[in-house]
């Protein structure tokens, strides 16, 4: 009898979360210009994601639709061809629940990685 009930009960939990499902678009490389590469378009796009739903909780799709640089990497140093310090900023339009936001975002050249930060 109990293992039916918590049968039961894990039925209904699974299928009413179901009804609350979230689409986010991780398809990659993004549309547009960003010169990010895919590893960090993916965190980029988890961290705009996370932000968003935060924002917009009764909100159940969220896709970016496209990616323009708006500066092109500068104080750029480059060691044996490798960029190991600069900048670019760029602006990713985002679509969720039929509205369009853009998201500023600046990418910092570490010598062994790229970070960014989400601008407010």
């Amino acid at each position: 009898m109990l293992k039916r009930l918590f049968t039961i009960f894990i039925m209904l939990f699974v299928s009413a979360d179901i009804s609350n499902a979230v689409e986010y678009d991780f398809n990659l490389p993004l549309s547009g210009d960003s010169i990010a590469n895919d590893t960090l378009q993916y965190n980029v796009l988890k961290q705009i994601y996370s932000d968003s739903i935060k924002e917009y909780p009764a909100c159940t799709d969220f896709k970016i639709k496209n990616t323009q640089i708006v500066h092109y990497p500068y104080d750029v140093v480059k060691k044996k061809d490798k960029y190991i310090k600069g900048y670019w900023k760029e602006i990713w339009t985002l679509n969720a629940c039929n509205s369009t936001f853009q998201v500023p975002l600046t990418f910092i050249i570490h010598k062994n990685n790229t970070d960014f930060i989400i601008e407010k």
